[in-house]
């Protein structure tokens, strides 16, 4: 039978839905960041869905068929029936549809929805509107690393570091070239994880032009190198970026995240082993000395063969930093739920983001970086080759969309803000020293989080979104925004380090010696003193390690 028979006796099955509604057919394989795989024919990068039909099925036209990323509302998009060469499934083959929200461009682009990185749901519904065909419960994922069945219509689910689009579902393990970078012992109160706890630590560097995701490798301390695997089902936490850097932190806590070890470092001097998924290949062994208090040890440069004690750790960044400052800046006001507010500039709500300027001159934020994970700090780097479009005038604002459609514009961002527990960070151009921070949970739709008035320290939700417009005298939710933590910046410093909230503080030397105190402060000058590690110590017995250089 040619392709124009199967195509018409398709196009008669769907005719008759009643009776030939494909059951077989499952939800196969899903990217939800595809940020730099396989492109569509408009040669773009977008996520997508791929089905699956077994053999033995019927020739299968699935127009008139229902993809949802929600299961309160089924029939969210119908499969148009205007080209049947695009929208027919074969037995034992697959059809991939993009979820970019454009089906303009075509049958096989979803139009009402996009995937979500956070994790979501995906439907395949019958041409009754009712009937569940398959349906996915997808979890958080890494960029590049699909999710998929074990094998092609099989019931588990796995990530797949190759992706396999449009083919035969197969995980192919490799071992890459990988160098522990770094070691920290005695993290008295240098670098903290997510659950704010000063733990031991060491970073892997990949000098590769591709991410590897660690899941899958083996760790080991003393001559024991299959001590620990690391998981395969979170790889949002385990990929590393190409020329790019993970931590693994030594809590003996696998509860707190996958990247959490089981097991402790030596305080004193010992080694560290990582080991390929095949449990033979050793990718490096890396001795290392006693440290002292907030110091580390870690290669001259990025995977040399010479190390160096540094008193100014660089976790999650090159070990060849070098600090840099820069004018005051604030993120101003954000919204992570966007339903009727503002559009960008095609067409779409997307959450968003403010830059408040309240220098009397312009700040070009080109090589600026921001982030919404405190352990990737250089998540998505502000372009430098668009000055005009990135420079935050004098007393002035500048907004980014937080869509991860970087395709859209130098102001649209590679992530996406979560309304659920969420952080959004402002780094210096060295991709380390801190400028702004600001957290949040469970905002209410088209309500933003901002400063009371630019610049100011307080955070209350305005009912009355400013988007590149001054807070002052808009519109406060009668609930104020009062759960952050102290926060210090930028750190490092050269000048000063400035509170996001009024504190009494001590300032304390490395060696426990009482510098200088401060009353009811929000920033202590620093320009006096030798560059090294300072404590601070606030009256609510909270304690931070500043970096002077």
């Amino acid at each position: 039978m040619n392709l124009k028979a199967l195509f018409i006796c398709a196009s008669l099955c769907w005719s008759f839905t009643g009776f030939c509604q494909n059951f077989n057919l499952r939800i196969n394989e899903i990217i939800a960041s595809n940020a730099n795989g396989q492109m569509d024919d408009f040669f773009e990068t977008d996520d997508w869905i791929e089905i699956y039909n077994p053999p033995g099925s019927p020739i299968t036209n699935l127009a008139g068929y229902y993809l949802s990323d929600n299961p309160l509302n089924l029939t969210k998009w119908k499969i148009r029936s205007t080209n049947a060469g695009v929208t027919t499934i074969l037995p034992n083959n697959f059809l991939v549809f993009w979820c970019d929200g454009d089906s303009l461009q075509g049958e096989d682009h979803t139009g009402h929805f996009t995937l979500s990185a956070d994790g979501e749901s995906i439907i395949l519904t019958a041409p009754d509107g009712t009937s569940i065909i398959d349906q996915v419960d997808f979890p958080q994922c890494a960029s590049d690393i699909s999710y998929g069945r074990a094998c092609d219509g099989c019931e588990d689910w796995v990530f797949f570091n190759n992706v396999t689009f449009d083919d035969n579902n197969l995980e192919i393990h490799g071992t890459n070239n990988l160098y522990i970078n770094e070691v920290q012992t005695q993290n008295i109160s240098y670098f903290a994880d997510l659950q704010g706890e000063f733990d031991q630590w060491f970073e892997v560097y990949n000098p590769n032009n591709y991410q590897v995701n660690l899941g899958g490798y083996y760790v080991g301390t003393n001559g024991d190198p299959l001590q620990w695997q690391i998981p395969q089902n979170n790889p949002y936490r385990t990929v590393v970026p190409a020329l790019g850097y993970l931590l693994i932190w030594c809590d003996n806590d696998v509860l707190d995240d996958t990247n959490h070890a089981p097991f402790l470092l030596d305080a004193g001097a010992g080694q560290i082993q990582l080991t390929g998924p095949d449990a033979i290949t050793e990718v490096d062994l890396y001795p290392y000395p006693a440290m002292g208090s907030n110091e580390s040890f870690g290669r001259q440069s990025d995977g040399a063969s010479s190390s160096i004690i540094f008193t100014a750790p660089t976790p999650t960044v090159t070990n060849q930093l070098e600090f840099v400052s820069a004018p005051v800046l604030y993120i101003n006001e954000l919204l992570s739920a966007n339903n009727t507010d503002l559009v960008d500039n095609v067409g779409e709500l997307e959450d968003w983001f403010e830059i408040y300027n309240p220098n009397d001159f312009p700040v070009n934020l080109g090589g600026y970086y921001f982030s919404d994970n405190i352990e990737n700090p250089t998540k998505w780097r502000v372009p430098i080759d668009y000055p005009d479009s990135v420079t935050v005038d004098a007393n002035s604002w500048l907004l980014f969309y937080a869509d991860d459609d970087a395709e859209q514009g130098v102001l649209h961002v590679t992530f996406k803000l979560s309304n659920n527990e969420e952080t959004l960070r402002l780094y210096t151009p060295d991709g380390f020293t801190l400028i702004d921070y600001v957290s949040w949970q469970d905002m209410d739709p088209d309500t933003t989080l901002g400063r009371l008035t630019d610049g100011s320290e307080e955070w209350v939700y305005f009912t009355e979104t400013t988007p590149e417009a001054s807070n002052n005298g808009a519109s406060i939710h009668v609930q104020q925004m009062n759960g952050n933590a102290l926060v210090l910046f930028p750190n490092p410093t050269s000048d000063f380090i400035r509170f996001n909230q009024i504190r009494d503080v001590q300032l304390f030397s490395a060696q426990g010696q009482l510098l200088r105190i401060g009353k009811r402060i929000q920033s202590m000058p620093v320009d006096d003193l030798q560059p090294g590690i300072y404590l601070i110590v606030t009256d609510q017995k909270e304690t931070f390690r500043v970096i002077v250089y």
